[in-house]
């Protein structure tokens, strides 16, 4: 209240008195004192409001430990846009079994904007994506480029969502939580999902030039499904235009970067891995602690020719997973079986084994985990490079994560890779900024039955 509006409050009430005259005195003398009390009252009261005014306000409370930040989200033209990101870099330090290097990696960090905009009253929305790779600690290249990772456009309504674009197939998707370790040097994919060694994750793969299905929840159950036509025509010799796919700079089925995402120097030919179609489809069951997945996964027409004694056949992959989750602990089991069919010598088949893979993460509270998992690489029937030798692997990792907030994390890691005479895989070969390849010599052929070792400590920030 004012001063202003006080007097102007006092002198109503002084002009009701005068108004008064024909009041006996007595009268008139006690509506004065009770004037008097009343104006002193309102000036005590404006005293007190001009000390609340010049005090200054309280700082708002801290947002609880934990609690989510809010995403940066625009309205658009009638659609809701939302940036968001996530950052994991880490020190490391690694032995390939001939040589030790320290490093810093990048480990998928990306950087993206999801819209989506109802459609009217159809109940349908229009939904879109664009995800990037950043690479934060090295030089970005065109594995980085302008939506590098799952990016689509699409249709969402009550019968699931169906997509345009590229992404992380069914296949890799349906084990994915179950890896506490993903993009860490001790990422399940040294061997789950990997094809020959090295950095051939080839069946936990983002395809793209895809059509893509995602079902909603029925009582527990749904279904993803995944098809890539056209990834690369049949060679053709003294052609051109027949090393990747149309609109592709690396071959199909490869990680950039990787053996066999480019072809060899003098070659037009992508004949280390790539195919033509891909077909993918998971089914999960979901109910309280309970996870259940099965999925296929099936590359068409691979060229292999690069290899001794390669040839073109069909690859596929299949597994199943369980998961449980109670008391504050995560245990995943995961059965995995590679196939190869199609005129491969069995001494030259490298690519036909099984797999199997079991992890474990306890909740110690004040936002602490303790993980740990093993992976094996079974026998293969042969490999072109090494014979019948024993190819056999096992990686072993264990690390602790503490959870700051929902957004932040700190972690140390622990992996090492045991593997056989002829075996030449690679820890982090999920995406770790800079996998732990088995050597090579000076002609560049892999030194195989190396153990490999690291360890690392990163933090993860998400926004």
């Amino acid at each position: 209240m004012k001063m202003t509006s006080i007097a102007v409050l006092v002198s109503a009430m002084f002009g009701m008195a005068a108004s008064a005259s024909a009041a006996t005195s007595d009268e008139v003398a006690t509506l004065q004192q009770q004037m008097a009390a009343l104006q002193q009252q309102m000036v005590a009261l404006q005293n007190k409001l001009n000390t609340v005014a010049a005090t200054p306000a309280p700082a708002p409370a801290p947002a609880p430990s934990g609690a989510a930040a809010e995403p940066l989200t625009a309205h658009v033209g009638g659609a809701s846009v939302t940036l968001y990101g996530f950052a994991d870099l880490s020190a490391d330090a690694t032995s390939n079994g001939k040589e030790h290097l320290n490093q810093v990696s990048s480990n998928l960090s990306y950087l993206g904007v999801r819209a989506e905009k109802d459609l009217g009253g159809s109940g349908l929305k229009a939904i879109a994506q664009v995800e990037t790779l950043v690479n934060v600690s090295g030089t970005p290249t065109e594995t980085s480029g302008l939506g590098s990772r799952n990016s689509y456009v699409g249709l969402a309504g009550s019968f699931g969502k169906i997509m345009l674009g590229k992404t992380d197939t069914p296949y890799k998707r349906a084990t994915a939580m179950m890896d506490p370790f993903a993009s860490s040097i001790g990422d399940y994919n040294t061997i789950m999902g990997n094809t020959g060694g090295d950095l051939r994750a080839e069946f936990d793969a983002r395809i793209p030039h895809a059509i893509f299905y995602d079902s909603p929840k029925w009582s527990g159950f749904s279904i993803n499904a995944l098809y890539s036509p056209g990834q690369k025509y049949a060679n053709l010799a003294d052609s051109d235009k027949y090393a990747f796919a149309q609109g592709e700079k690396v071959c199909s089925g490869a990680t950039p970067g990787s053996s066999g995402s480019l072809p060899d120097p003098g070659s037009t030919l992508c004949n280390d891995g790539a195919f033509t179609n891909a077909y993918s489809i998971a089914g999960a069951y979901e109910q309280g602690p309970l996870l259940l997945t099965l999925s296929y996964e099936r590359h068409q027409a691979v060229d292999r020719s690069s290899d001794n004694g390669g040839v073109v056949s069909n690859e596929s992959a299949a597994k199943a997973a369980v998961s449980f989750h109670a008391r504050g602990n995560r245990l995943s089991a995961v059965y995995e079986k590679f196939y190869r069919n199609g005129g491969v010598a069995p001494g030259l088949n490298e690519r036909a084994r099984s797999g199997y893979y079991l992890s474990d993460v306890q909740d110690l509270g004040n936002g602490l985990d303790l993980m740990a998992a093993w992976a094996h690489a079974g026998q293969t029937p042969g490999g072109p490079d090494f014979g019948a030798a024993d190819d056999k692997a096992n990686m072993y990792a264990v690390g602790m994560k503490y959870h700051y907030d929902k957004q932040t994390a700190l972690y140390m890691t622990g992996a090492l890779l045991k593997q056989g005479a002829g075996a030449h895989y690679a820890l982090g070969a999920g995406g770790h900024g800079t996998a732990i390849a088995s050597p090579r010599n000076d002609a560049g052929d892999n030194i195989p039955g190396q153990t490999i070792k690291a360890l690392s400590a990163g933090m993860q920030y998400a926004f």
